[in-house]
This record gives structure tokens, sequence and C-alpha cells, in this order.
């Protein structure tokens, strides 16, 4: 037993499945490559809503390791049928068939679809050691022209991902003067990311203090979307790269948090698109306020709104972030393939009447 790779599963059936497969076959895969397998399993069993899953991605890995083939009968029907719809994907990707490419994609369901982000988030993250195993590596980047609108989509937590990977390895000199710039912003720092926990903490307290309950998401913004917001504005007039929302259970703990913030925080605008909603109906609060850390000032662009507000926004196809950004002009002129695979997109759910 390889026990870094062990993996506790509520079904006994799943657990002896996997159990055989780990002791027979991936004793004979290098460390080197075992370690892109576990980081690809360790985020699977944390966002796959099936145990199966883990089992299918396995078998992906197996494949990919060329350990066994699609006729191996250890694979069920109903993990060979899925099976192949990966590897078909995955060819019309390398042969840059954009149409079937995007016909296959829609035939995934979420945790087919799971399997595929995160395969290929994990082999992009190791790109220097890994990227061997891809037959056709430029392929492997050009296709974010359509996974960058399509996670956008899905509201994917992997969007910014592969928008950076994208602008990295396709436009390299660009991205490496965005990220001096953004760096360049942040230089005073002695952990470049030790003030995201501080705003955390921060707003935290804030909520501790006005008695509510809440979640939160902080990220930075990609420097593919920075960069495209530099070549809209001047470089000085960047500020705002952290982006903060909350959502709350409630209107009145959403109410209740507005009391204590605005009393406790300095912001430099508000606006209130819950009291008076965009001519779409899009409702939330958007505030941009400064955050000290040490000595420096770090504005941060925070939006507040309800669960049931953010569901609302999330399925209206007139007000998602997919619509936004298909309709907000905000693409620097190099980024025009990811602009057109917005309308292809777009225009494909129209043709075949796709709702989900």
């Amino acid at each position: 037993m390889i026990t870094s790779l062990y993996i506790k599963f509520r079904n006994i059936k799943l657990q002896k499945e996997y159990d055989f497969l780990l002791n027979n076959y991936f004793i004979n895969v290098s460390k080197k490559y075992l370690l892109l397998y576990k980081n690809s399993i360790i985020r699977i069993k944390k966002y796959s809503k099936d145990e199966r899953t883990i089992i299918l991605a396995v078998f992906h890995w197996l494949l990919f390791f060329w350990l066994i083939d699609l006729k191996d009968w250890l694979i069920s029907e109903y993990y060979r049928e899925r099976l192949i719809i990966l590897k078909k994907v995955y060819d019309y990707e390398m042969d840059w068939n954009k149409k079937k490419y995007l016909k296959s994609i829609f035939e995934m369901d979420y945790e087919l679809f799971l399997v595929k982000m995160i395969i290929k988030l994990t082999i992009l993250s190791y790109w220097k050691d890994y990227l061997n195993l891809i037959k056709n590596k430029e392929n492997y980047y050009k296709f974010s022209w359509l996974i960058i609108p399509y996670l956008t989509l899905r509201d994917s937590k992997y969007l910014w991902f592969f928008q950076d990977i994208y602008f990295k390895h396709l436009f390299p000199w660009r991205y490496l003067k965005t990220k001096r710039f953004y760096f360049k912003k942040i230089k005073k720092l002695e952990l470049p990311w030790e003030h995201f926990i501080s705003i955390i903490n921060n707003l935290a307290d804030t909520m501790s203090e006005a008695n509510v309950i809440w979640k939160t998401k902080i990220r930075r913004k990609t420097y593919f979307s920075i960069y495209n917001k530099i070549k809209r504005k001047k470089w000085n007039d960047i500020f705002d790269i952290l982006w903060t929302r909350i959502i709350f259970k409630s209107i009145q703990n959403l109410k209740r948090f507005v009391k204590v913030f605005e009393d406790k925080y300095i912001y430099l605008n508000k606006k209130d698109y819950i009291l008076s909603p965009k001519q779409n109906w899009y409702k939330s609060i958007h505030y941009r306020y400064i955050s000290l850390f040490r000595d420096i000032e770090i504005l941060v662009e925070l939006q507040i709104r309800t669960e049931q507000i953010d569901r609302n926004i999330h399925w209206n196809k007139n007000i998602s972030h997919f619509t936004y950004t298909l309709n907000k002009n905000k693409w620097s002129k190099e980024f025009e393939e990811v602009k057109y695979g917005y309308n292809y997109l777009n225009n494909y759910i129209k043709k075949y009447n796709i709702k989900n």
C-alpha cells in the first residue's frame, strides 16, 4: 500500500476497488508522476459530490500513464462511457477542432467536467515538469479561448487559473510586465500574500461585532484582468486589485453588517444596487474601501448581497457574470479570440437551446 495515496471512502465497495488499483498499478508509477496524481485526487475529493468520480479519475490517470487501455476488463461500462468522452474532448482539443470540442464539452455532467478541469489544472500547475505528457502544448494553452468563457458560464472557481495560464504562455512579455506592476504595488510587504489574511481577519471582526451569519470570498484580480484594465485606464489609476464578496443569509444580516461597516471603515464610494437595482435588475451593494497593512494603503473592492440575490444573479441569463462579461467591451485587442469565444459559446447555446 502506498500510504501517502490512501483515501478513506464511505462506500465499502469503492474502497476495495480503489485499494486494488492502488496496490496493483500505482506501485509502478514513478515518484515524479505520483505527485501529479496525488494533487489531482486531493482536489477531486474536496470538490466532488460523488465518490465514483475519484475512481473515474484513477482510471483516467492509469490511461494517462499507459498502464491500461480503454478495453481493459477492470473498467466497467459506467466508467468506460465517461472515459471515452474525456478522450474525445482531449483529441478535439489537440486537433484544434472547435465545433466538436464544444459539442463534447456539453456531453459532460458536473462530475466529468470536474475531472477534466482538475487534471488539466494540475498538469498546468507543474507545467515545466509534466507538459511532456501533452502531445500538442500550444493547443493545450490556446483552447483557453473557449475554456475561459465556459468557466465564466459555470461560475467556476477555476476561471482565475485558466485566465492567467492563457495570458502567461501565449503573451509572456505582457504577462511579465503586468506581474511586475502588481508586485510594485505591494513591494513593501514582507510576505506578498499576508495582506489577504489581514483583510479577512478585519472583516471577520466586523462580522462578529454585527452578530451576523456570513460567508466570504476573496481573490486577487488575475494578471489577465489587471492587464485588460490597464489597457482601458492609466497605470497609476489601477488600485483595486483585490476583490471581496460577502454573502449573507438574510437581508437583516446584511443591513446589520452595513451599519457596523460604515461606522468602522473609510470607503471612497458606495453603489447600492439593492436600493436602486440596475435596469437588468442586478442587485448588490458595492464598496471601494481602504484597508491598511503596516504602512501602506490597499484599496479593496467589496460586494455584499444575500444568498437569494446571489442565486438570482447566477441563474438569470440577463444579469449573470457570463452575460455581463459578454456585453462589456473590456478585452484588450490582443485577446480578440477570447471575446470571440464568448460570442461563439453564446451563439451555440442559443442555437441548441441549452438552458443549463
